[in-house]
């Protein structure tokens, strides 16, 4: 096996490592919602407990990178692409925080919960888990236009966020919802919000890797 083959297959396997943490953190992420929806402290506790799961993976991958870059010495685009999946797994693990903080929510909440507020709670959910979920295939393939695609999503999300403040203003103001519950209902949407924040950074990382910019900023 030559070098090059050496560093290419050291980078796919890193590329994999990477993808299953999306994948825990996001199946944390449906079951955090999940035990929010349906009260279910027992699945919340569950979620909760899987984050140190997540953690190890980031512990891991990091590992395996800085190993990457000691032994291969990569230069170039193989340097760009191991140092941007060295910052994105911080990403990675605080989506994973975000699912156990939404399971935690579950746990002070009661069983009557407004449902008027959660169908766009759970739109949000649904956009932000794709975005992740791009963002991780834009890496695998580090697909530039993918990652583009991943960032232009977020207007939605905040769109949604936004949408919902108001709608529980005008709850709260006409007592059509408990105080309280008001709060963690809208703790809960801006832990998705900061998932798709967190997307966005993905995508932003995987256009460094093929660009050497970040944000504009030309790193090398």
């Amino acid at each position: 096996m030559t070098l090059r083959q050496s560093l290419m297959n050291s980078i796919e396997d890193l590329k994999r490592e990477v993808a299953n943490m999306a994948d825990l953190a996001l199946a944390n992420l449906r079951e955090g919602l999940k035990a929010f929806k349906t009260t279910d402290l027992k699945l919340a506790k569950e979620v909760m407990a899987k984050d140190d799961e997540v953690d190890k993976y980031e512990e891991e991958i990091a590992k395996k990178a800085l190993k990457i870059i000691w032994k291969e010495q990569p230069v170039a685009s193989d340097l760009r692409l191991v140092t941007g999946i060295l910052k994105l797994i911080t990403d990675l693990e605080r989506i994973g925080d975000h699912a156990s903080d939404i399971a935690e929510m579950t746990l002070h909440l009661e069983d009557n919960r407004n449902q008027r507020m959660l169908p766009i709670t759970s739109k949000m959910a649904e956009i932000v888990e794709q975005m992740v979920l791009s963002s991780i295939q834009a890496l695998v393939k580090v697909d530039v236009v993918k990652a583009r695609e991943v960032i232009q999503e977020d207007d939605e999300v905040d769109a949604l966020f936004q949408q919902l403040i108001q709608k529980m203003t005008n709850e709260l103001k006409n007592d059509k919802l408990d105080p309280n519950e008001a709060i963690y209902v809208l703790m809960v949407a801006k832990y998705f919000e900061r998932v798709g924040d967190h997307a966005v950074n993905i995508a932003e990382w995987i256009i460094f890797m093929v660009s050497g910019k970040h944000k504009n900023t030309l790193l090398f």
